[in-house]
């Protein structure tokens, strides 16, 4: 990153050391093609009705067809494209980043947001894992791509990819995820050249997640390995449950002993298994740790950002949390994934371009669909017919995103409720709703307070009902678990 004075500085680390401002460094690029027509990246309506096998081998195949097209004369290169870096971090709540007014600073992610925008609306489509990265990556809502539940669909191949977009127009494309949530099996490795979802080392770390230590350094191993353009996306998952940082940030934000008997502030709050809270106390303790998490996150991707060197000034990063997590509001403690509620549903999301400007907080609401259409306009390619968000591109300029319906929906049943929720928010109101029944309906504000605005509460219900009766764009891939899968999910949540 660069001061004011132009001069490139480092990332200040947890610790307060600098990283290494020359690390990652390498040579301007050869100027490539920018573009390829859209004709040859929109999937026809008419290809769904092949056979599912011919779709596979179809969009297996499509990249390389699409990257050989530019080789031929006639496709000339016009300058040189940009690198894109996307960090999705698992878990997070907007309001426990520094730039967002959080307590604790976060200085890698202050320091972005700082240079970059700052989006201060910003909703994901689902309150789980794999339906909202598969949002992220289609730039559509989960009744488009198919995927709806952690663990038992798949992304289906004819479900077109930004990886795909982008492998298609020369990009060296690597992922690297630190959950089994993400497992390659679930289908979001589509168009990526290299997807690391190793979750097991040598010394027998627990299999269902990795620390981002190490998903960072393998990140780092493999762009410093490529030439020319490059898509990275980077997946870290400390800040999920279990809370339990490593040392030093063990020790942050708590001092004392959570099990002291004369602690009674956990009493009666009903907790989820797999956040080990077996003897703890104190309320306070568990928040503290799930902080220190994400002081450890940020320490993390403050190696990340500095191990680019000079190539993060030719990257557009975006940064975001696939969701959020309630700690206690509306009674919801320590989880996520079974309610609708703003602190799962609302999201960080910041974004570095620095031949963009910065500085700016952008107002309005946008989603995790928008991340698709920015990143294309950001590269200078054309827009994907049929995608569901829109560029942000505009909105950088005049600081405001438009007014707009934004979709949620959640699958992971909670308690008596078996149907899947549903909610439309809009004008800064969210209605909820349960499955298709409109006489199980709440209009709220933003805050989760409830509101009695019986007109608006009618006219919404009618464009939400419409969401939630949608028959999917695509075929529904469901999988059918391992017993292998089945306990790296039920030792996350996500089975129960």
């Amino acid at each position: 990153m660069r001061s004011r004075g132009g001069k490139r500085r480092g990332f200040v680390w947890a610790s307060g050391f600098r990283g290494n401002q020359g690390a990652g460094r390498c040579g301007r690029r050869p100027a490539v093609p920018t573009t390829l027509p859209p004709d040859c990246l929109c999937f026809p309506r008419a290809m769904r009705r092949l056979p599912h096998s011919a779709v596979r081998i179809l969009f297996r195949t499509l990249p390389c067809a699409l990257a050989a097209l530019c080789a031929l004369p006639g496709c000339a290169p016009e300058r040189e494209r940009r690198n894109v870096l996307l960090v999705s971090i698992d878990t997070l709540r907007r309001d426990r980043l520094g730039a967002y007014g959080a307590e604790h600073p976060t200085p890698a992610l202050d320091a972005l947001a700082a240079e970059g925008f700052l989006f201060d609306d910003a909703t994901t489509t689902a309150p789980t894992t794999l339906p909202a990265h598969s949002s992220i990556l289609t730039g559509t809502y989960p009744h488009r791509h198919g995927v709806r539940r952690n663990g038992l669909n798949r992304l289906p191949p004819e479900a077109l990819t930004l990886t795909e977009l982008l492998r298609a127009n020369g990009y060296s494309t690597g992922a690297f995820v630190g959950t089994a949530v993400l497992d390659r099996v679930y289908g979001l490795d589509q168009g990526f050249d290299v997807y690391d979802d190793t979750m097991r080392a040598e010394d027998s770390e627990a299999q269902e997640q990795r620390r981002a230590e190490r998903v960072v350094e393998s990140a780092l191993r493999w762009v410093r390995s490529v030439e020319g353009p490059f898509f990275l996306w980077v997946h870290v998952f400390d800040p999920h449950g279990p809370y339990d940082p490593p040392p030093p940030f063990d020790g942050m934000y708590y001092h004392g002993d959570p099990r002291d008997p004369s602690h009674r502030s956990l009493e009666g709050i009903p907790l989820v298994f797999y956040q080990n809270l077996d003897g703890i106390r104190d309320v306070a303790y568990p928040i503290a740790q799930y902080d220190a998490e994400v002081a450890y996150t940020d320490h993390q991707l403050a190696k990340l950002f500095d191990g680019l060197g000079d190539r993060l000034d030719e990257t557009a990063v975006f940064v975001t949390a696939d969701h959020g997590e309630s700690l206690g509001e509306q009674g919801y403690w320590f989880d996520h994934g079974e309610t609708l509620g703003d602190a799962c549903v609302r999201v960080p999301l910041l974004m570095r371009a620095p031949w963009l400007g910065g500085g700016k907080v952008v107002t309005g609401p946008v989603s995790h669909v928008d991340i698709l259409p920015t990143v294309l306009d950001v590269l200078g390619l054309r827009p994907l017919p049929g995608a569901e968000g829109t560029s942000l591109l505009p909105a950088l300029a005049s600081g405001s995103a438009p007014a707009r319906d934004r979709f949620l929906e959640t699958f992971l049943p909670s308690g008596k409720r078996k149907r899947p929720l549903f909610a439309l928010a809009s004008a800064g109101f969210k209605l909820v709703q349960v499955g298709t029944d409109p006489r199980r309906r709440e209009l709220r504000t933003l805050g989760d307070h409830r509101a009695d605005e019986p007109s608006l509460e009618a006219e919404l219900g009618a464009r939400l009902m419409e969401y939630a009766t949608r028959e999917p764009d695509v075929s529904q891939d469901e999988i059918e678990m391992t017993d292998e899968q089945r306990e790296k999910l039920r030792a996350l949540g996500y089975v129960r």
